[in-house]
């Protein structure tokens, strides 16, 4: 292979890169392009191994070496490559130049721990070797250097000369040591060498030259031996701490349990492998029951120590780490002694203390003083702070040198208040001295003579005052001269102190509360000497009292005010949101009518345009706009009347899970193929009282709502379910406790905000787009739901969907198997001919003429009257009339019902047909109507007036 194919040094790293970069021609080897083969392929090697090597080549010994060899260079690092090695090496070539020309020669050798001098670091040093030398042979077969791998031992070396010398201070201190040593030797571990403390240890006994077996049998009873033959197989030494070892001492049983701390050391022999165990060890027994004392000592200690409740004893080190803190240090400060060892006694501090770093001034001062005392206040745990009142110590070790403080303190705060406030009493009294020459006093033992005692003085007799034996007369009310003197004469006999609140006259006719206190002064014996007293000024207090008792007995009248007032401003707000909310209604209301009435006004002029114009092509077009837009306004009132409640609805028994399954084809084709419908119907279903078309129409605004909140599509979930409402259930949905129908729908669609449910049973709010919606579609199902005794709950989350609950009443009794009935309009046409005489009854003229031309037309003879008197009238004179029509908002004295009622007085049986466009069911009774009378809502078509006007007449004609 040619010099220059391939990379070359074929390894990476900085000795690698020193190669390819050196200038090999200024050195003997010359350029690297002509290198031999030999040569390359040993660079190669040491370049690529982790071990130390290096290569000597030709004559001059010109050195390569790797980056593991480089360390060893030390500071001949730089230049070392292509040097020579006898230049570069000249303190250690004696010991390398036998080998090397062995290996120029065409030997090898292996050198172990071999000593060489050199100075590596201008210092010299002996060094050790473990390194052997191997010829490089050239293609010729001659050699063309000299491959060395190389390691450094001096230090195992000089480890394994400490350890002799180790062994040797060993040895010498073998009989002299208190801890006690054997050799066992062999795997038989036969005792070789006994120290006296070993000899000890056993009793004395003879064991050298012996197995241990055979010299100590109990040991192998005691688990020893497996420990010994551990140690002596994988030559890993045992540590053993506390062990118990029972020696038989016949002459003193009592003594032979002995508590060891133990070693056992493999020893290696010659070729390498356990030649034998060294036991050593020391007899801690009674450095066990030592410390068992001590442990006792220190928890007697501690009991005394923490059974001081009542006071801290904290201890802490130089630094200010608590190293000690008792159960009156927890009581006091709140911290525990977990919480508190190891954590700085400064925390106990106030702010005020620390910034001041009154803890190291108070260390300095004991150190210096030996210890400090005083009072000041200190933090608890809660925050708060107390006075304490203790001594700070310094702790000293047997030389005298300081190891930390203790701190011994009790709380004071009670006693630093009472001082507080005995200050603040007594310079009440003394300002009370000043001004009503009330004071400190002293009486003397039968109450007659008073001395008073300066305020700002000792609280000690002063002489310079003269003795009042009059006092009684100066310093209390003559109305309360009574009961001073039953308190004192209770004082005297109990001999316990007095205590009276009396008032006090002053000069200038004023009045004092003043609190009175007094003690006895007992001697030896037991015998009153003296009484010592105070007076404080309470007549503040005694005010605050009375105008308190003042304020009790008007304060109720002051909160019935502030109700009567608080219920004034609460039906102002009231009546605010109510016409806000009326605002709201006639204002979308208007909207909306004013759109249809503009389509059905503009069709109308469209339609006498072209009729004038004779052009009837369009007038279908027309006509059909303003039915439309009839149409619509008749389901926008209707949906306004089920809000308002006042809806005409003919309500009958259903099963809610029957009306759902009817539904389910038609709920289908109107939401699509994108809404996936699923139902969750009870097994056992209730029937419920509720306009079926109505409750069909909710059912059906519902669920598309839920389409509209699904744009994407989705699952809608139909259920219908029996629950019992109690409780503080029923009053959460403002319904009586009772059996309910719960039927609701669930989508997984948008979702409402809290801000949004709350106005969502508004009229005309939708948050549809312009065009897309009413805004009557909840508050229709709000007003039916509510008008037929339930009550509607919405649960939304936005993102993650909406669900409706309608709770409607159970009936009980029989409902229709079906609830999806066959319309009235698409009933079969009876074949009863138009003949009898019908009274309308309206006071609408222009709806009342309408009336008669339809019946009329169908051939029925038609008696009018506009307003119930004249239809009583009518109704008693003796014309014959087969069916009363009359709407039920009757302007005068005489609503429709009571015009029906009159009738049927007179004619019994009369057939009744109700016509109505507002409270029908408080004027008719809807739901509670007699055999024969039914109700028709305006607005209706002309051939609906005739099928149901034909249809009681029929009903009438059968009962006859």
């Amino acid at each position: 292979m040619s010099a220059g194919v391939g990379r070359f040094p074929g390894s990476t790293g900085p000795m690698a890169e020193q190669v390819r970069g050196w200038n090999w021609q200024a050195t003997p080897v010359g350029s690297i392009d002509h290198w031999p083969s030999a040569l390359r392929n040993a660079v190669n090697l040491i370049l690529a191994s982790p071990e130390s090597m290096y290569v000597v080549w030709g004559d001059d010994l010109t050195f390569f070496f790797n980056d593991a060899y480089s360390p060893i260079l030390g500071p001949r690092l730089e230049g070392a490559l292509g040097a020579p090695l006898r230049q570069l090496w000249a303190d250690a070539w004696d010991a390398v130049r036998a080998p090397i020309e062995a290996a120029f020669a065409g030997g090898s050798s292996r050198y172990e721990n071999l000593p060489v001098s050199m100075s590596r670091q201008g210092v010299p040093e002996e060094t050790w070797w473990t390194f052997s030398f191997s010829p490089i042979f050239l293609d010729d077969g001659s050699v063309g250097g000299a491959f060395c791998v190389t390691n450094e031992v001096t230090s195992i070396i000089v480890a394994q000369q400490r350890l002799a010398k180790e062994n040797e201070r060993l040895i010498a201190l073998f009989d002299k040591s208190p801890m006690f040593m054997a050799f066992l030797n062999g795997p038989e571990h036969r005792v070789e060498l006994a120290n006296p403390g070993y000899e000890r240890l056993v009793g004395n006994r003879h064991v050298l030259g012996k197995s241990i077996r055979e010299a100590l049998p109990e040991i192998v009873d005691q688990g020893f031996m497996p420990l010994l033959d551990e140690v002596y197989r994988t030559g890993k030494p045992y540590i053993g701490s506390e062990m118990v070892y029972d020696a038989p001492f016949p002459s003193d049983p009592s003594s032979a349990r002995r508590l060891l701390d133990l070693v056992f050391q493999p020893v290696a022999g010659e070729d390498g492998s356990t030649a034998g165990v060294f036991v050593q060890g020391l007899d801690v027994t009674s450095h066990i029951e030592l410390q068992r004392t001590m442990r006792q000592v220190e928890a007697r200690n501690r009991q005394i120590i923490d059974s001081a409740s009542d006071y801290a004893i904290v201890a802490s080190d130089l630094q200010g780490n608590v190293t000690l803190w008792n159960a009156g240090a927890e009581h006091i400060f709140g911290w525990t002694e977990a919480e508190m060892l190891g954590q700085k006694v400064e925390r106990i501090y106030t702010q005020e203390d620390i910034q001041a770093d009154r803890l190291r001034h108070n260390q300095s001062v004991s150190i210096a003083s030996g210890g400090v005392s005083g009072e000041r206040w200190l933090a608890r745990k809660s925050g708060g702070r107390f006075w304490a009142s203790g001594a700070m110590t310094v702790l000293r070790d047997e030389d005298g040198a300081a190891l930390g403080f203790v701190k011994v303190l009790g709380d004071r705060t009670e006693e630093r208040r009472a001082s507080d406030a005995l200050a603040h009493s007594e310079r009440r009294l003394g300002a009370l001295v000043s001004a009503s020459s009330q004071s400190l006093y002293a009486v003397t033992a039968d109450w007659r003579e008073m001395r008073q005692i300066l305020a700002t003085g000792p609280v000690a007799q002063d002489d310079s005052l003269p003795a009042l034996s009059d006092w009684k007369e100066r310093y209390v009310h003559p109305e309360d001269l009574g009961l001073l003197e039953q308190a004192i004469a209770r004082a005297l006999a109990q001999r316990e102190p007095l205590a009276l609140e009396h008032r006090s006259l002053l000069a200038d006719g004023s009045v004092r509360w003043v609190q009175m206190r007094a003690v006895p002064l007992l001697d030896g014996n037991g015998e009153i000497t003296e009484w010592f007293g105070t007076a404080s000024d309470v007549t503040e207090r005694r005010l605050a009292e009375d105008q308190l008792r003042e304020l009790t007995l008007t304060l109720e009248e002051r909160v019935q005010a502030r109700s009567a007032e608080l219920q004034v401003a609460e039906e102002r707000l009231r009546q605010s949101q109510k016409m806000e909310a009326v605002g709201q209604l006639t204002g979308g209301l208007a909207h909306d009518f004013n759109n249809l009435l503009t389509a059905i006004s503009v069709g109308l002029e469209l339609l006498e345009l072209r009729i004038d114009q004779r052009r009837y092509d369009d007038v279908g077009r027309y006509l059909e706009m303003a039915q439309s837009s009839a149409s619509r306004a008749t389901a926008l009132t209707q949906r306004l009347l089920a809000f308002s409640r006042r809806q005409t609805l003919a309500p009958t028994p259903v099963v809610a899970d029957a009306l759902v399954r009817g539904m389910l084809d038609i709920i289908s084709r109107t939401l699509g193929p994108s809404i996936a419908i699923a139902t969750q119907l009870d097994s056992d279903p209730w029937s419920v009282l509720v306009d079926v078309p109505q409750m069909e129409n909710a059912l059906l605004n519902l669920c598309i709502n839920a389409r509209d909140a699904m744009p994407e599509g989705g699952p809608l979930i139909i259920s219908a379910a029996n629950v019992t409402l109690q409780g503080e259930a029923a009053a959460a949905l403002d319904t009586p406790p009772g059996d309910y129908v719960r039927l609701a729908v669930k989508d997984a669609g948008t979702g409402m905000e809290a801000a949004v449910i709350e106005k969502v049973f508004e009229p005309f709010f939708t948050t549809k787009p312009i065009g897309q919606g009413t805004g009557l579609g909840l508050s229709m199902i709000y007003g039916f739901t509510r008008q037929s005794g339930g009550q509607v709950r919405i649960d939304s989350q936005v993102g993650q969907g909406t669900t409706v609950e309608l709770y409607l009443p159970r009936f009980i009794g029989e409902a229709a198997a079906n609830a999806v009935q066959e319309t009235e309009q698409d009933a079969p046409a009876t074949s009863t001919p138009s003949v009898g005489t019908i009274l309308v009854v309206e006071d609408e003229a222009a709806i009342r003429a309408l009336l008669s031309e339809v019946l009329g037309g169908a051939g029925y003879r038609v008696l009018e009257a506009p307003e119930g008197g004249q239809a009583v009238e009518l109704l008693h004179s003796g014309q014959p009339i087969d069916l009363l029509i009359t709407d039920v908002g009757l302007t005068g004295g005489l609503n429709g019902r009571q015009v029906a009622d009159a009738g049927r007085q007179v004619r019994p049986g009369l057939p009744v047909l109700f016509i109505t466009g507002y409270a029908a069911s408080a004027a008719v009774g809807a739901g509670q109507l007699e055999e024969g009378m039914e109700v028709l809502t305006k607005p209706f078509t002309t051939a609906e007036l005739e099928r149901r006007a034909r249809a009681l007449l029929a009903t009438a004609g059968s009962s006859h």
